[in-house]
């Protein structure tokens, strides 16, 4: 019976020792590895053969991810570097278990510099829940460019994470001027279909030489916001062309409406049979869509040349008059039940429509930009005067019928778009009458 038990201890005891043996080496192996401090302790277990790589409990590993990236500007292209350039703030969180001297890389992607998180000599060392701000790390963006996407990824290189989910972060930015130059409406084609033409900014032509072209397309009007556009207008044989330029900003380009392809040449026709809006963007398309340069965008509207039943209807509307029905209808061709009956009636009264000999209010006959003109000025009650050096505007000289409201619109320093051309007798549609019912609302 001695013999027995002195043979059982025997196996307790080297099974003892193995175990303390083993216990030993992950101490020691943890020391070397610099994960585990002898002096104070600082490790879990869990953490410790996480880190010497002797278990696979996912929850007892860390799970270092980016919380959060603040961007800032820190200087902008010069002669000298043609770069923008900008330092970001950084806060990495641990959401899993602690992390112990991780070693830590973090980059903004292709051709950005890679940089160490570290909050230690040894590396970067996290409790659970905590967060480390990483700060001043520099990310460049060429000059060229309007719009870059930057993508953020840490690197836990030394342990096995929870999970890599969070170990990206997505991050974008937007530098005006646009570096295509203005994008407008060069002419109309027969139909009228208005063709496009673009140039660039000088600084940019020979990086711009190698680039990708692609036009964005969007059937949004206000994809480009309301506050955004400008009134701009082209001459064509058939009527003045209404549309509209837009500053390029990073509201739009980010807008899913617009649909982007290679164009097949430099101008671009569109149809007319419903609201466009565009911008062209380029870069190395085909090799990184994150990055390129944009043009201001252009919304070309649906063109309806104004009848002069249009026009009343409309000019009540958009001004915000209130019906005023009274009296009896001047005009023996306005029939009283016709749905524009009540806007002849009502600027009749406000004394906006003329009193022609033969009763006559011709409502399927174009507008001029010229009456419209007239009427206009006479709804806003402008004086008419003529300042020194008249006439200023090369189309309407002093024997013409409407030259005097030609002059007095020049007076008022209003409709500066318009340049030194009025065109007072071709057709125009509704935008033109926006503009101006529009210009005259602002207070100067």
């Amino acid at each position: 019976m001695k013999n027995k038990k002195t043979y059982k201890g025997s196996i307790f005891n080297f099974v003892l020792y193995c175990a303390v043996s083993v216990v030993g080496m992950i101490f020691l192996a943890g020391i070397g590895k610099g994960v585990f401090n002898a002096l104070d302790g600082q490790a879990s277990l869990l953490s410790l053969f996480n880190r010497i790589g002797l278990t696979d409990f996912n929850e007892g590993r860390p799970d270092v991810g980016i919380e959060y990236v603040y961007l800032r500007k820190f200087s902008d292209p010069s002669v000298n570097f043609n770069y923008h350039r900008y330092k970001a703030t950084i806060v990495v969180r641990n959401y899993g278990e602690r992390l112990i001297d991780g070693d830590v890389l973090i980059s903004a992607g292709e051709n950005q510099k890679t940089a160490f998180v570290r909050n230690s000599l040894n590396g970067l060392s996290l409790d659970k829940g905590q967060t480390f701000v990483f700060d001043d790390y520099e990310i460049f963006m060429d000059g060229v460019y309007n719009y870059g996407k930057f993508e953020f990824g840490l690197n836990l290189r030394n342990q096995k994470e929870q999970t890599l989910e969070n170990n990206k972060y997505l991050i974008d930015v937007y530098e005006s001027p646009a570096r295509i130059g203005t994008l407008e409406v060069e002419s109309l084609n027969e139909k009228g279909v208005p063709s496009l033409a673009y140039e660039l900014m000088s600084d940019y032509e020979e990086a711009f030489s190698e680039f990708d072209f692609e036009i964005c397309v969007s059937q949004d009007p206000d994809s480009i916001g309301r506050d955004n556009k400008k009134y701009a207008e082209t001459d064509s044989e058939t009527g003045v062309y209404s549309y509209y330029k837009a500053v390029a900003s990073k509201d739009f380009i980010v807008d899913s409406s617009f649909e982007c392809k290679k164009p097949d040449e430099g101008k671009y026709n569109i149809g007319i049979d419903r609201d466009y809006v565009l911008y062209l963007k380029a870069g190395k398309l085909g090799e990184n869509d994150d990055f390129f340069a944009v043009s201001d965008a252009v919304h070309l509207p649906i063109q309806k040349y104004l009848s002069r039943a249009d026009f009343v209807k409309f000019f009540v509307e958009y001004a915000g008059i209130p019906l005023n029905s009274d009296g009896s209808l001047y005009y023996k061709d306005v029939p009283p039940d016709s749905d524009y009956a009540p806007y002849v009636q009502t600027m009749f009264n406000l004394g906006l429509l003329r009193d022609t000999k033969d009763f006559l209010f011709e409502p399927d006959a174009a507008m001029s930009r010229a009456d419209i003109l007239e009427a206009v000025l006479n709804y806003f009650d402008i004086d008419l005067k003529i300042e020194d050096g008249a006439p200023h505007y090369y189309d309407v000289p002093k024997n013409h019928a409407h030259y005097f409201f030609a002059e007095s619109l020049y007076a008022t320093n209003r409709a500066k778009i318009l340049g030194i051309y009025l065109r007072p007798d071709k057709s125009s549609s509704s935008h033109f009458l926006k503009y101006l019912i529009d210009d005259f609302k602002k207070v100067i």
